[in-house]
Parts: C-alpha cells; structure tokens; sequence
C-alpha cells in the first residue's frame, strides 16, 4: 500500500488493514490463493488506473461451505448465500458445536467442510473487479467492506468511532469503485496537465516542484481537490498550540512517580476493567 497525501487518507487505509485482520479471525475466513497468483496481482497492480479497471485473483468463498460444494459448481449453499437470500441463518441453537476451535484456532466447521481438492485448487478463486472485492459479488462473496461493517455491529462498536470509520470505509470504497481518483491517477494528471509539460514522458524541475507544492499543500489541508478526496475537507495543519519537549532521560523522584501513576491509575477506565477482572 502506498503513502498517502494526507494523514486522513493514510488513517483510513491502516484502520482498514487493522480491521480487515480481527475480521479474518473473528469470522474465521480463508483468503488463501497460490502464491502465483499473488504475484500475478502484484504484477496487475502496477497497470495504469488498475484500482479502478483492473481484475484481481480473489478467493470466492471465504467462508466453510455448508453443503457439498467444492468451490466451482454453479449451485451451493454456504452461509453467506444463505444471509443474502433472506434465509434463515440460525439453523441451530445459539451453542453450535461447530463453533467450537482446535488447539491450532481452526474451528470444527473449518475442518470437516467440503472445500477444492488440490486437482481444481484453480476453482477456489476467480477474478474480481476492484469494486467487487471491495462490495460485494453475488450472493456467495458478500465483500470485505461489508464484513468489516458486518464486525462493528458484532462488537458493539461506539457511535463516535463508528462514525469516523464509516469515513475511513466511505473514502476506501469510492476509490475502489472510481468515484474518486488515486494518488497515482492524481499526480498522472497533474504532469499531463502541467504547462510546462510537452508530452514527451520529461518531468521538469519545474514541473516536479509545483507538484511537491502540491502535495504539501493538500497534505497540510489548504489545498483542496474533490477528485481526490471527494466532499472531505482535511483540517489545515498549524503550528499553533504547539511547543518543543525534549526527552529527559534524568531520573524521576518515586514520589513524582507514584503520583503520576495514581493520577492514572484513578482513571474511569482503568477502575472498571480492574473491577470487571
């Protein structure tokens, strides 16, 4: 994942990354494709304007099937189909053995499904859009935002995180989709339509300073571009309110330190985690 223009942008994609991870393991979902195929996607990345024409290999079902599919027939069941259909998800009571996991964190149902024997290991992925890695395909690939979505609500997320989420996931899917450009696409256009610029692949000193001028003006939030970052207005960066600490590395009294650490120590937090142990 590149470096982004601003810190809002570069938040949204490490909350995502971060999310994306308790997901896999909450869900217990299985993204494995060859390895060849990872290096396939890589190779695919570097295309102009892939994140928004390009096609990926991505596992199709993520999830343990349920019934005797083995990754390619046209019909199965699994539990996503199921939740997409408007069928009934609880087939049994809320205590399924199912759930339960193995000294190695693979839960039952992980075990004994049915899934692509090594002959048609092939059939376990396919190619998907930017869009539809990102939202959804189907009703068997459900999307890694909605199920990143799918875990806050499991979690009981708070309302003024999920709002800034909600943010992060909002940004993410209209890059996926094109709505909004890239930082690549971005700095492509601004070259091509730099004065200076004569169609013969030479980027200037001029040319790469107004775009270094560019970039630090949208990064400290008094540039704005909509292509880029949509309605988001970033919040300039001042110097205002600021100040220098040094590090000191000169030793603390114990008693400063006890008082620090009562200071926190008395914190609402801290007193009902303690409690609840």
């Amino acid at each position: 994942m590149e470096i982004q223009l601003t810190d809002f942008e570069n938040a949204a994609f490490t909350s995502f990354v971060v999310l994306l991870t308790r997901v896999i393991l909450t869900f217990d979902l299985n993204l494995y494709i060859p390895i060849s195929r990872v290096d396939a996607n890589m190779q695919r990345a570097h295309s102009r304007n892939a994140a928004a024409k390009g096609k990926f290999f991505f596992r199709r079902h993520m999830a343990p099937l349920e019934e005797g599919d083995d990754g390619y027939c046209v019909k199965y069941s699994s539990m996503f189909a199921r939740a997409a259909n408007g069928e009934n998800v609880s087939r049994t009571s809320s205590k399924n053995e199912d759930d339960e996991v193995d000294e190695n964190g693979v839960s039952k149902q992980r075990r004994k499904a049915p899934f692509a024997p090594g002959s048609i290991e092939e059939n376990s992925y396919e190619e998907m859009t930017m869009t539809e890695i990102m939202t959804g395909k189907g009703d068997y690939f459900p999307g890694l935002i909605p199920l990143v979505q799918a875990y806050l609500d499991y979690i009981n997320c708070d309302s003024i995180t999920r709002r800034r989420i909600d943010q992060y996931l909002d940004l993410i899917q209209k890059r996926a989709t094109g709505q909004l450009v890239t930082p690549a696409t971005w700095i492509r256009n601004f070259v091509r339509n730099h004065e200076d610029y004569q169609n013969d692949s030479v980027v200037s000193d001029e040319i790469a300073y107004d775009l270094m001028i560019a970039c630090k003006k949208i990064g400290e939030g008094t540039l704005h571009v909509p292509e880029l970052l949509g309605d988001l207005i970033v919040d300039p960066i001042t110097t205002a309110g600021a100040w220098d600490v040094k590090l000191d590395s000169k030793r603390v009294q114990n008693d400063h330190l006890l008082d620090l650490l009562r200071r926190y120590s008395s914190r609402k937090a801290f007193s009902s985690e303690a409690d609840s142990v």
